[in-house]
């Protein structure tokens, strides 16, 4: 089984406040660094990290540094032959304001992420087949994500959609997908994108059940939910199971998301508490260390401190 990632790589700057800058003000930052991001590489080296051969599908661009960049995804154990260069562009940047409390605020300049074509998909999913899993999110064009989903379920592989950022247009949404993954904020935005009753589309502090089947339902497909230190909830449209988060000391909680994402398109083969359970204490060990993909732990890290936080 081959995980494939089609999505975006980014350069990371990772600038650490004090707080979060309010409209209008200055702060003066303590520490900066810069790392491979992007929803598509993070979750791309996830996967990877979590055991599973993985190939990233994107494109970036000749600017200084991009070639340092992409071999530092290799060097996670990442295939990046797909990965095309786009003279002329910039490639993905994306500015990480971190605060002492492990909130943060991005800004993304999407560069040569939104360069990425149909036929570029075409070429880098040449392979997948029957037993494999595509990964997508939002940060290349949504004609392009609907285009690989279609194509890897031709192949037989299974599509796992990670609606981020929340998408903003029905036109936006994937539908042949067969695991959506979430955060609150994301699945009440699908909810009134597909037209559902006001009353399931709220973002509420509680997160509803019935909005998360109703989703599942109507997209014909299976859907997790993730809740941050709340852990995550998982429908098939009739029944929700529920998973605690290990409780941690977060330090930054950039690639928390990506990683479980990752673990779970590596693990697809585990019942669903045991896939989620894995999942939730990689993303937990990833949100007690600084950075993006830097931050994502291996599956012998994870197996490694499970029985300390359980």
């Amino acid at each position: 089984m081959t995980v494939y990632v089609v999505g975006s790589i980014n350069a990371d700057t990772r600038i650490l406040v004090p707080l979060l800058p309010g409209p209008g003000e200055t702060v003066i930052a303590e520490t900066s660094a810069t790392s491979p991001g992007g929803k598509g590489a993070n979750q791309a080296i996830a996967a990877a990290a979590a055991g599973a051969p993985t190939v990233l599908v994107g494109a970036v661009g000749d600017d200084a540094g991009t070639r340092a960049l992409v071999r530092s995804v290799a060097e996670r154990g990442v295939d990046v032959t797909f990965l095309r260069s786009r003279t002329g562009s910039l490639t993905g940047q994306a500015t990480v304001l971190v605060d002492r409390s492990a909130e943060n605020s991005i800004v993304v300049l999407p560069g040569a992420n939104a360069t990425v074509t149909e036929e570029d998909v075409a070429i880098g999913l040449a392979s997948i087949a029957d037993g494999d899993v595509l990964v997508l999110q939002n940060e290349i064009p949504a004609h392009v994500g609907r285009f690989a989903a279609r194509s890897a379920r031709r192949a037989g592989a299974t599509v796992i959609w990670n609606a981020a950022p929340a998408p903003r247009r029905q036109a936006d949404i994937v539908t042949d997908v067969d695991l959506l993954v979430v955060n609150e904020h994301e699945l009440a935005s699908i909810g009134r994108l597909l037209a559902l009753p006001d009353e399931l589309s709220e973002a509420p502090a509680e997160l509803p059940e019935p909005l998360l089947h109703a989703v599942a339902r109507t997209l014909r497909t299976q859907v997790i939910c993730t809740r941050g230190a709340l852990g995550a909830v998982h429908s098939d449209g009739r029944e929700a199971v529920a998973v605690a988060a290990p409780q941690v000391v977060a330090v930054d909680t950039t690639a928390a998301g990506d990683t479980v994402v990752g673990y779970l398109a590596a693990h697809r083969g585990l019942p669903v508490r045991a896939g989620m359970a894995l999942a939730g204490a990689a993303g937990a060990l990833t949100v007690t260390r600084p950075g993006a993909s830097p931050s994502i732990p291996t599956l012998c890290e994870v197996e490694q401190w499970i029985p300390a936080v359980c």
